[in-house]
């Protein structure tokens, strides 16, 4: 399955002229295959249709959710797992996004400048602002 899969890839990348050397085919699965369920954030990998936790259907790159775990810095897709995955540990910290702002997005940690004049962040959409605390990278969000 694997093999297909990678053939593919090859296929596409040298039908399209991107492709130099196995290399190159080597480091897109790499870089696909750092996914986390949507709603659970167990890791998943391309091939799978489901997350073999939760049954969703649902996944984000790793590199892009807002929560890590406070116990084992695993990245959690939502605030609202209720336990990491790796390690069982049962609070997620947002990871602030850096920045000269005074506030930022209460989701997902955008510095946001002009609370007043900005209705949704601009990365997540979500509509609350709260004031950065300085000195602390992170704010813990219990689930």
């Amino acid at each position: 399955m694997i093999r297909q899969l990678a053939r593919r890839v090859a296929d596409e990348l040298e039908n399209r002229g991107y492709m130099v050397d196995i290399h190159n085919v080597r480091s897109v699965l790499e870089a696909e295959g750092n996914l986390l369920c949507k709603v659970c954030s167990n890791p998943v990998a391309v091939q799978d249709e489901r997350c073999s936790k939760c049954g969703s259907k649902q996944a984000v790159d790793a590199d892009e959710v807002h929560f890590r775990c406070e116990d084992c810095s695993m990245s959690i897709s939502d605030s609202k797992t209720p336990k990491c995955p790796k390690c069982r540990g049962t609070k997620a910290a947002r990871v602030q996004k850096a920045g000269p702002e005074r506030f930022e997005c209460k989701r997902c940690g955008r510095g946001i400048s002009d609370p007043k004049n900005t209705a949704a962040c601009p990365d997540c959409g979500w509509d609350e602002v709260v004031e950065r605390t300085h000195g602390h990278p992170s704010q813990t969000v219990e689930s």
